[in-house]
């Protein structure tokens, strides 16, 4: 029987995880990885009394409970954005609700580190909570309204404003796909528009900018700056993701201790910040408790999978 000192939790897919288990492989470390697209190939049996984790993967078991088990690695959704799914069978799902129930169950194991606890993601994933947390331990927002209507909203039709969904956005119709990008759009626009249907987050729009990507590891700070042809990109930077440029940069102190403040108040020891330098004043936009980091890792040379596992075998 083969215990468990780190558990891993992912998607076979999930290239960002490679990165850690590649680096726990380079330090001879004890973990395992189990991957949601993969759990009908494993035999688990979860008793409540320690708690005890049994899992058999390819013939071989391993034991992880509260003494064996250090830390877990959390890089699986907690809500399924995917939604619309046609023609799922009912075994499918079931393994997608029964199995997801289950990740959820295994914060059991109260003893072990968590990158990141799900119940603390559930809370970390919604933004206007996010943003209470940002102004409380005083990082400046833009002005921010969640609304279905404008009819009572001073706007400016003039002006423009930022438009982005509340939750991640993944559609699809027939064979066709869609994700929601941030999208800038006058308040004509607004004005004019059927917005009933759906709730979505408004924001002031902050330009001249230059977009940061701030990934916290607990108390390690890495940021990257996101420019194109040298000047910020208007609107939403991943639109143009292949035609940017990630340029390794130093925070001032007291904002990287406010962002290592809220992915902490937050419950998290992982985040994923997005800053916006506008006029020599940095505003918080979000934080992505699951947030990707591996394009960092390739494109800037940040370390960010090595203080991921210097935090995850701290305990060990």
């Amino acid at each position: 029987m083969n215990k468990v000192e780190i558990l891993i939790i992912s998607d076979t897919m999930d290239f960002t995880t490679d990165y850690i288990c590649l680096e726990l492989q380079r330090r001879n470390a004890s973990y395992l990885r189990i991957n949601r697209d993969k759990f009908q190939d494993y035999r688990i049996v979860l008793g409540i009394g320690e708690p005890v984790l049994n899992i058999t993967v390819n013939s071989k078991k391993y034991i992880a409970d509260n003494q064996s088990l250090k830390a877990i690695y959390y890089r699986a959704p907690i809500y399924l954005h995917d939604t619309f799914k046609p023609n799922l069978s009912y075994d499918e799902q079931l393994y997608r609700s029964q199995w997801t129930a289950f990740l959820r169950n295994l914060v059991l194991f109260e003893n072990a580190k968590w990158m990141n606890n799900p119940i603390s993601t559930f809370k970390a994933e919604n933004k206007m909570v996010q943003l209470k947390y940002a102004r409380k331990i005083g990082l400046k927002c833009p002005r921010t309204l969640l609304l279905n209507s404008v009819e009572e909203v001073p706007l400016d039709k003039d002006a423009n404003y930022i438009m982005k969904s509340l939750d991640t956005v993944l559609l699809k119709q027939n064979d066709k796909e869609s994700f929601v990008y941030s999208t800038v759009v006058t308040g004509e626009e607004l004005m004019t528009s059927r917005l009933t249907v759906a709730p979505l987050v408004i924001q002031e729009y902050l330009y001249p900018k230059v977009d940061l990507r701030v990934t916290v590891v607990e108390d390690k700070v890495f940021t990257v700056k996101i420019i194109k042809d040298g000047i910020g990109v208007e609107g939403d930077w991943r639109k143009e993701k292949e035609n940017v440029d990630f340029i390794e940069i130093d925070l001032p102190e007291d904002i990287q201790k406010k962002c290592i403040q809220i992915v902490s108040h937050l419950g998290l020891s992982f985040g994923g910040i997005d800053l916006i330098l506008n006029n020599e004043t940095y505003y918080f936009i979000e934080v992505n408790p699951t947030g990707e980091w591996a394009w960092l890792v390739n494109k800037s040379g940040l370390k960010i999978d090595r203080a991921i596992c210097d935090s995850l075998q701290v305990s060990i």
